[in-house]
């Protein structure tokens, strides 16, 4: 009768940590999936995001704002504004949830030359 209840009891053990779910992974998505600013959505091509102004747009202090993946983060953080003037590329980096998977997009703004 000993054994046995040490046996049930063993099977019990094993079963219930057995049956534990494992932590998830910690994703590892890190995607820019949206970029506007001044009210006009941005094109993402790749690592590429951009958009053409119409001629006079001030591109000095544009403040985008930007969806990634959930549980990731993004440096520059969204809203804050930055100078897209005279071609300038403006680098973000999109870190996963699991802190080491990264991607770097390039965002670029244009002021056309004609109306």
């Amino acid at each position: 009768m000993n054994k046995l209840f040490i046996y049930s009891l063993l099977v019990v053990v094993v079963t219930i940590v057995s049956c534990k779910g494992k932590e998830p992974e910690p994703s590892k998505e890190c995607e820019i999936l949206s970029f506007s600013a001044i009210g006009k959505d941005w094109t993402i091509s790749g690592l590429n995001i951009s958009t053409i102004f119409p001629k006079g747009t001030n591109v000095n202090n544009l403040t985008p704002v930007i969806s990634i993946s959930p549980k990731a983060s993004i440096e520059p953080a969204s809203g804050v504004a930055q100078n897209f003037s005279d071609g300038k590329e403006v680098k973000y980096t999109v870190t996963a949830e699991d802190g080491k998977t990264k991607k770097t997009y390039t965002a670029k703004a244009t002021v056309s030359a004609s109306n």
